[in-house]
């Protein structure tokens, strides 16, 4: 899991982005790993080398917290500036959004250092993709146990996790109790 440098994962067709991983401080020796998991809405138009408004805020967050590395996952794959497309596409999910998400919920759960932050917005609940991926996070919860649970900067009247673009840089992380309406 530790990685040392930037790096993403998409499709073959580059039209879906699973993951991208930034390295963001540099542990000492008898500092343990400290890895942060985010799992926003939608891929904007970052990737291994360049970063985009929200991943910028994001690694601000990631350092101001103490974490070493970065994480990005989202509820829908397809990559687009602008949230509302994803209304107009015929899978802004994508063919393998579902199996990395597991496959990080996975690693989560068993890993002590590895908090979960969720900020996808009000926005998360188009096609009811919050309860799909709020399911997925009831399993991996059921392996972590007593760990720390899913964490978030706030939420939206609907109770989404909030997004970290609309929030105070000095916002701390809080538990969620994973439900959506």
């Amino acid at each position: 899991m530790p990685c040392s440098t930037a790096d993403a994962a998409f499709s073959p067709c580059g039209r879906y982005r699973w993951m991208l991983r930034r390295p963001i401080l540099r542990p000492s020796p008898d500092d343990p790993f400290k890895v942060l998991l985010f799992v926003g809405l939608n891929p904007s138009l970052a990737d291994a080398v360049r970063d985009d408004r929200t991943l910028r805020r994001l690694q601000g967050f990631a350092r101001a917290w103490g974490y070493h590395q970065l994480v990005v996952l989202n509820l829908f794959g397809r990559i687009s500036p602008s949230p509302a497309a994803l209304q107009r596409c015929i899978d802004p999910v994508g063919p393998d959004c579902d199996r990395v998400l597991n496959s990080w919920f996975e690693t989560w759960s068993r890993s002590p250092g590895c908090d979960l932050w969720l900020g996808w917005g009000a926005s998360g609940s188009l096609h009811l993709r919050d309860q799909k991926v709020v399911k997925m996070l009831a399993r991996a919860l059921a392996v972590r146990g007593q760990g720390a649970p899913p964490l978030v900067i706030g939420t939206t009247r609907s109770g989404q996790p909030r997004h970290p673009l609309y929030v105070a840089a000095g916002s701390p992380l809080s538990p969620w109790a994973c439900t959506v309406r």
